[in-house]
């Protein structure tokens, strides 16, 4: 099958919420396509058997060029067969088409007016005469089986996606869907909000989207830009404002059980040793300022006996803070670890590193990555490499 050459064509089928899902898996957005009123009796299997063409009926789509155009013929290109008379709306005519008013229009009378057909506008840019060309049912389906076409013979970005998958031109969302300025897509409308539901892109907009959406921002050719601005991401990622929507009512009651666990990840938005630390001082839980808690009473210390010595003994933290670092760090800060942990004169030069560390994988790794990190111990060019004894 042939195509014009056109913009790519992204008919992304977003809903209000979620979009409509049909039997066969294809979906239809009631944001895409509003709801239509259409109070006519029609058949185009009928109109098809008797040898009628798409274009018989409908000739301005081969030229037309904007998604809003009204394709839907009226009263003059049906009385090309049907005798329709206003003057007489009962009419029949023998071996004719229906012409009575009644055959078309369900509930006709002849002292109220013709209910009128109605569509919302799609919010879409389409070019008909681009894809004139293609056959009629590669993106509408198989009419000689439907009587009244809707919205459900209207294309989705799946069927879409059958032709516009191949080469290499970028694919922009803007190309087919209403854009404000700056470039961003238009998500709101008096019909409804514009919320990717399909997952064709890989960008669907299930329940916890907006919680958890790394996978889906971090893929090849993520479509995130093509409706939210980058100070939408800043709002959330550097951690100055919570969104309400984020963390429940009352979670600083039971947050403790998600920092142990590290799901999700509080160092996305919270720097420990600044934030948690901060709070957990305030309230009393901190190693400065005022606490409850003293090493030096009896049933006074928050940690075992045991938990840190600074020569041989069970060192019970070695194995906590290997497991999850996180929960030491909600009242340790840095230098707290450096009184044992560093290599500067004076101190315990106690390796944290098992043994064998040093060249490994994970060490060149950690080196590479964030070397500053390295030298909060390693002081000189000689120790970077991890060359301490393991205790």
């Amino acid at each position: 099958m042939k195509l014009l050459r056109a913009l790519p064509l992204l008919v992304i089928a977003f809903g209000l919420g979620r979009a409509v899902i049909a039997d066969d898996g294809t979906s239809w957005s009631p944001v895409v396509y509003p709801a239509q009123r259409l109070p006519l009796v029609f058949s185009h299997a009928k109109h098809l058997a008797r040898g009628q063409t798409c274009a018989t009926c409908h000739p301005a789509a081969t030229t037309s060029r904007s998604a809003v155009d009204n394709l839907i013929p009226t009263e003059a290109a049906c009385r090309a067969c049907h005798p329709i008379d206003r003057a007489d709306p009962t009419k029949v005519v023998p071996g004719a088409p229906p012409a009575a008013c009644v055959a078309c229009h369900p509930g006709f009378t002849d002292a109220q007016p013709v209910e009128r057909v109605y569509l919302t506008p799609t919010p879409l840019k389409f070019d008909h005469a681009a894809h004139s060309k293609t056959p009629c049912q590669s993106c509408h389906g198989d009419l000689t089986k439907v009587d009244l076409a809707t919205t459900k013979q209207l294309p989705t970005m799946a069927s879409c996606l059958t032709c516009h998958n191949r080469g290499t031109e970028e694919r922009r969302c803007g190309d087919c869907h209403l854009t404000k300025l700056g470039g961003l897509v238009e998500t709101q409308f008096a019909h409804g909000s514009l919320v990717p539901a399909a997952t064709g892109l890989g960008d669907a907009h299930g329940p916890g989207f907006g919680k958890d959406h790394r996978q889906e921002a971090r893929q090849v050719g993520a479509t995130c830009t093509a409706c939210h601005d980058r100070s939408e991401c800043v709002a959330c990622h550097q951690g100055v404002v919570r969104p309400r929507e984020f963390h429940q009512g009352n979670y600083i009651s039971s947050h403790g059980v998600e920092a142990r666990r590290g799901t999700p990840d509080c160092s996305a938005c919270h720097r420990a040793q600044s934030f948690c630390v901060a709070c957990h001082e305030r309230t009393g839980v901190g190693t400065r300022g005022e606490r409850g808690f003293d090493a030096t009473q009896p049933g006074g210390a928050f940690h075992p006996a045991g938990w840190a010595t600074a020569g041989p003994g069970p060192n019970r933290h070695a194995a906590e803070a290997r497991r999850n670092i996180s929960s030491c760090t909600s009242c340790h800060r840095e230098e707290d670890c450096l009184t044992c942990h560093s290599a500067e004169p004076g101190k315990l030069n106690a390796s944290p590193h098992p043994k064998g560390w040093r060249g490994s994988a994970r060490c060149r790794a950690l080196d590479k990555g964030n070397r500053r990190m390295c030298l909060r111990c390693h002081i000189t060019q000689d120790e970077l490499g991890c060359d301490w004894a393991a205790n």
